[in-house]
Formats: structure tokens, C-alpha cells, sequence
């Protein structure tokens, strides 16, 4: 079991630097990794920060098998 905090939209929104529903839409489209609780979307920073380091590398990270 992981012991990494969930983060909410508006946290990954203010990491992109987009607005809540662009991260919606970027994790509907599979783009970035993360999962629902009832109606809302969470995230792990990590995951989000991978996903930032491999967009400023020029490609998209591989998705991880899961824990």
C-alpha cells in the first residue's frame, strides 16, 4: 500500500500552471496519471511532478505498473 498523500485538482492546476478543468480533461485523455474517489479526481505529487520532468524532456512518462 502506498503511503503518498492525494492531492486535489486546483494542487495539480497550480503545479501545470492551467486551470482545474484542463487537468480534468489532460486525466480524462489519459495524459496524466490519477484516480477518482466518488466524483473527484486525485493525484500524487510525485506522479504529477514526473509528468512534468518528462514534458520538459520532450517525451510523455511511461505509465507504471500498479502497487
Amino acid at each position: 500500500m502506498s503511503t503518498k498523500t492525494p492531492i486535489s485538482t486546483r494542487e495539480v492546476a497550480e503545479m501545470l500552471g492551467v486551470a482545474p478543468r484542463t487537468v480534468v480533461r489532460l486525466v480524462e485523455r489519459n495524459e496524466i496519471p490519477g484516480f477518482k474517489v466518488g466524483d473527484v479526481w486525485r493525484f500524487y505529487r510525485e506522479d504529477i511532478q514526473e509528468y512534468i520532468d518528462a514534458q520538459m524532456r520532450g517525451r510523455t512518462p511511461k505509465k507504471k505498473e500498479e502497487e
